[in-house]
């Protein structure tokens, strides 16, 4: 009873983090055919959120990231802005914050046929980073926003046709490729376990480089592991996290944590301060030198 209750708790933060984070419908009744365009949205939300969503009330960092890169700026404050959540809680956002995510995870409760992704195409998110980077600096066009982001497509360019039938007559062959890739997203999702945060999100590949250094952790006692496998099944993200619990594609959900049957894992206190007892009234550096 205790786990389904934690594991509800985390479905309730998910749908408090939409709400909280797409507001502007509530704010305005006008909100699917006048975008907010208030001073919210010059700050970053830490999830993927599409800018123009006719519900978004803040911006989406990867997109701010490649404007900034756009226009021959060092992105600065917005790469403090990610190194600040990661370093504290590493991929905890995509895990519950992310809507996106969620979405997906509502997704894989269909009933098909399912598959495992090879371990090899999760590193295929770091070419789409990079290329993220390149692309906006050299060529001036936001690539992931513009050519991929299958949540700018179902959260924003398909709304805002279906509110303004008229922003018909402005679409091009990038509107098609986008909608082929949505198309793509929600198989995959249906098929594969968070198929777009495991090989194509950005912001989760940055995230992910955190996860072996930020204060959020997860704790393996291998001596109560029997590896059973129940981590694996309720995983979102398909991964052992017994085989490595800084894994880049933890999302820091906390479903293996909860649901271990030998209480082998366990959630860092990030909060938790050390006490140094000094029994002495010098202290000894390393080369033996009293100070």
């Amino acid at each position: 009873m205790i786990k389904r209750l934690k594991n509800s708790s985390r479905r309730l933060i998910q749908i408090f983090s939409f709400a909280l984070f797409n507001p502007y419908i509530l704010l305005n009744p006008k909100a699917g055919k006048i975008l907010y365009q208030g001073k919210m949205k010059s700050l970053c939300v830490p999830i993927l959120n599409c800018y123009s969503c006719p519900l978004a009330v803040g911006s989406c960092p990867i997109g701010a990231l490649q404007q900034t890169l756009k226009l021959n700026q060092i992105p600065v404050l917005i790469l403090g802005f990610f190194g600040t959540i990661g370093l504290f809680i590493g991929r905890y956002p995509c895990g519950n914050f992310c809507p996106f995510g969620f979405f997906q995870e509502i997704l894989y409760k269909i009933k098909f046929f399912k598959f495992r992704i090879k371990r090899i195409f999760r590193y295929t998110k770091y070419v789409i980073l990079l290329l993220s980077f390149l692309v906006p600096f050299f060529y001036k066009e936001t690539f992931f926003c513009k050519f991929i982001c299958p949540a700018g497509t179902i959260e924003a360019s398909l709304p805002q046709i279906i509110f303004n039938p008229a922003l018909l007559v402005n679409i091009s062959w990038v509107f098609y490729l986008k909608i082929s890739i949505a198309i793509l997203f929600v198989f995959f999702s249906i098929t594969t376990k968070r198929f777009f945060c495991s090989v194509l999100c950005p912001i989760g590949a940055i995230y992910g480089l955190f996860n072996k250094i930020s204060l959020l952790q997860i704790k393996y006692d291998p001596k109560k592991c029997t590896k059973c496998g129940i981590c694996r099944q309720v995983c979102p993200m398909d991964i052992n996290i017994y085989e490595n619990t800084t894994d880049i594609d933890c999302i820091r959900c906390f479903n293996c944590v909860n649901s271990c049957p030998s209480s082998a894992l366990k959630v860092s206190n990030i909060f938790k301060v050390k006490k140094v007892i000094l029994n002495s009234k010098t202290i000894t550096d390393h080369q033996g030198f009293q100070r």
